[in-house]
């Protein structure tokens, strides 16, 4: 079990998010969380990342308890997009590039032939990195935060609603390239009935214990 939740326990003032609520998640799999607003698909991830801790109950990565060197090691080991991704103002090429300066993030510097045949199989236009990101679009923008993940190589990945701003033939690419690696942990939220129905596991906040 990579990751799992036992008996957790999460509010904010006046409003419980989770109450005894259990999740487990196998090594490999690709599991989608769903439900309506305010179901907790944020929060849920909040408390992946560490960015908020439980009230009550525990949650567990490779059998640790989530905390210290054990959350160290789960973001070390994982490739994070937000929903609303921001690079900043730099060009493409120099936001991609940014993240592999740091040691942590365990990869060598990609060459550029390698970043723009990632961007060709997701459907950008090699000069997309010459562009500043914040002119790209919405949909440009969410392909060149996959594209990230995917140079990033990590074993876990985690993204809010990934296919939100793309159209049909951008998300069969996209989920035929995140979904090819059997080993990868792919731990998502959405509400595309395209991406869902890839998905191996849902985990449905309706109807959370």
């Amino acid at each position: 079990m990579i990751l799992q939740g036992k008996n957790i326990r999460f509010s904010y003032p006046g409003e419980i998010i989770f109450d005894d609520f259990d999740f487990e998640i196998r090594e490999g799999e690709k599991v989608v969380v769903k439900g309506e607003s305010g179901s907790g698909k944020t929060t849920f991830f909040r408390l992946l990342l560490g960015f908020e801790i439980p009230d009550e109950g525990e949650i567990l990565f490779k059998g640790n308890a989530l905390g210290g060197d054990v959350l160290k090691e789960l973001r070390t080991k994982s490739a994070w997009l937000p929903q609303d991704l921001n690079l900043g103002e730099g060009v493409v090429k120099e936001v991609v590039k940014y993240p592999f300066q740091f040691k942590k993030s365990g990869n060598s510097m990609p060459e550029e032939k390698e970043i723009k045949g990632i961007f060709t199989e997701l459907g950008l236009e090699p000069e997309t990195l010459d562009k500043t990101f914040s002119d790209l679009s919405t949909g440009q923008r969410q392909r060149v935060g996959l594209a990230l993940c995917i140079l990033l190589n990590k074993p876990v990945m985690l993204l809010d609603e990934p296919t939100s701003a793309l159209d049909e033939s951008s998300k069969e690419k996209a989920v035929n390239h995140l979904f090819s690696d059997s080993k990868r942990t792919i731990i998502s939220t959405s509400h595309d009935p395209f991406w869902i129905n890839k998905c191996s596991r849902i985990i449905d906040l309706d109807q959370k214990t």
